[in-house]
């Protein structure tokens, strides 16, 4: 069994010059990612970074975020993805939980950790990529002091069963959780996806998604085990669909992979009429309903390309694919989450606990698979109630993952998504527990209750709309409201609208009727 900081190992021996990432102007090969890696591994190591310790990588897109990961694994350490765009609670909620005393940062992002997080910041040391002396209260290690260290490699004493990287996902009682994946977890997958899509070195994939977004596992490692190049999407242009449109022509990408409200965007207002997108080869969507029509766009602008909708969640990675038929039904056709990766087993239990085998019948999506993550950080209550025994077979001690999704099987045998069990929905790509935006509304003390619901959106997913009651005597303003969920939530979080009444409905047991707000928003 190796590791996945041996991808790279071993693609660097095959092909030392092949260029293996670059962002914008800058480039590294095979050989250059795998000695800056190894320098960095070294560089830690000689800063107290021990087998297991988790260290904290808070960067935007460069090609320091690829050689940050690598010399984290091969440290013998764990990756934890920062999301810079997230509050400084939310940063420091994490870098608290998991004990991360060390991280790979930016200045000015160090900075802004330090200046609003007050006193009791666990971080003692930081790696940091810009020039500089940094501030006060953490020890900073220049980004060039790796040259001072060997390029050769170390060899710490992990296996496939340590943790490789946490990464953290919405959580209903208003703190992340943190999903720990192990090399053999993410190995598992990266093996099967690498052969089951063909990458090789002809190919360049394009990394939409951020660090801490599990769809970037595909991208980065799938993209260095199979020798192609790792073409990183700068974040600001996804806001900007012709720019980003011309970016896939120009970098001449050939595997796409992001939520689909991404696509929904470039087809829509991504003047594609004007490309040939022919290198494009393969386009993955997930996260987010697809609309036919929106496809039927990109199918005819991107004619070589095969779409697939893919299936996961963190806890399990990717489990179910659906490849895209050439002819599309009908408008409101809802595209299936498909079958099963080979080496997955994907099956629903309905509510009387038996096995759903026939069309049209209801039940919870379980995923059995050596992807199914180690469980949350520091959290064995959670962990348990999500990670359980088979419940085909108890004795088998076979461990599954609950997802919480609820599924039916159509008449050719594919999952077709349902809905949630739970309370949690998909945004702009990204899983978002409602009751999480409701704990920090229900932290105001003019508020009586909140209540925050989601409207179907094609081009998102879902929109995010909050109602609240107020206080006797309390005067709400939206504005005041929305500065507080920026300052504790990330910004795929804040609802779209806050809507101030009275009271809220209630249904016949007092439950606020959630039911009855969603159907203001129905046409």
């Amino acid at each position: 069994m190796y590791l996945l900081q041996q991808l790279l190992t071993q693609s660097a021996k095959s092909f030392p010059e092949r260029q293996a990432v670059c962002c914008k102007d800058r480039q590294l090969s095979y050989l250059e990612l795998e000695q800056a890696s190894n320098r960095l591994a070294a560089l830690l190591a000689g800063n107290g970074v021990r087998r297991g310790d988790r260290v904290g990588i808070l960067l935007n897109k460069s090609v320091e975020c690829i050689v940050a990961l690598f010399g984290i694994l091969k440290a013998g350490a764990v990756y934890v993805p920062l999301d810079p765009a997230s509050p400084v609670p939310r940063l420091r909620s994490i870098i608290d939980h998991c004990g991360i005393r060390l991280a790979i940062s930016s200045g000015e992002q160090l900075e802004r950790i330090l200046a609003e997080g007050g006193e009791g910041v666990k971080l003692e040391k930081a790696v940091v990529t810009a020039p500089g002396a940094g501030p006060a209260g953490v020890e900073c290690l220049p980004w060039e002091n790796l040259y001072l260290y060997s390029h050769l490699p170390l060899s710490p004493q992990v296996c496939g069963a340590s943790p490789a990287y946490i990464l953290h996902t919405s959580g209903s009682t208003g703190s992340p959780k943190g999903v720990v994946i192990s090399h053999l977890n993410a190995l598992t997958f990266i093996d099967m996806a690498t052969e089951f899509f063909g990458l090789g070195e002809t190919d360049r994939v394009a990394n939409h998604a951020p660090l801490h977004f599990d769809l970037s596992i595909f991208d980065i490692f799938c993209a260095l085990k199979g020798g192609a190049t790792l073409v990183l999407v700068p974040e600001a242009l996804s806001a900007f669909p012709v720019r980003l449109a011309e970016f896939l022509e120009r970098e001449e990408i050939t595997v796409w992979n992001s939520v689909a409200s991404v696509l929904t965007k470039l087809a829509d207002q991504g003047a594609l009429e004007r490309l040939t997108l022919r290198k494009l080869r393969l386009v993955h969507f997930s996260g987010d309903i697809m609309p036919v029509r929106y496809l039927r766009v990109l199918k005819r602008f991107m004619p070589a390309a095969a779409f697939y909708n893919i299936y996961g969640q963190t806890e399990a990675n990717s489990s179910l694919f659906f490849r895209v038929p050439e002819e599309l039904p009908q408008e409101a056709w809802k595209i299936p989450i498909g079958t099963p990766f080979p080496n997955f087993e994907v099956f629903a239990i309905d509510e009387a606990g038996q096995l759903v085998t026939a069309p049209g019948r209801e039940g919870e999506l379980h995923v059995l698979s050596a992807t199914v993550a180690l469980g949350y950080w520091n959290d064995p209550a959670r962990t348990a109630s999500h990670f359980s025994p088979d419940p085909r077979n108890p004795s088998s001690h076979a461990r599954v993952y609950r997802t919480g999704d609820l599924v039916r099987l159509d008449a050719d045998g594919n999952f077709v998504f349902a809905g949630r069990k739970d309370h949690m929905v998909k945004s702009k790509g990204f899983r978002v527990e409602l009751d999480e935006i409701e704990i920090v509304l229900n932290s105001h003390p003019g508020i009586r209750q909140a209540a925050v619901i989601a409207i179907p959106d094609e081009l998102t997913g879902s929109r995010i709309v909050a109602y609240v009651s107020h206080a006797e005597g309390a005067v709400l303003e939206a504005a005041e409201l929305i500065g507080l969920c920026g300052a504790h939530l990330p910004k795929y979080m804040i609802p779209e609208r806050i809507i101030c009444r009275p009271a809220l409905p209630v249904t016949s047991n007092s439950k606020i009727d959630r039911k009855a707000l969603e159907r203001e928003f129905t046409p």
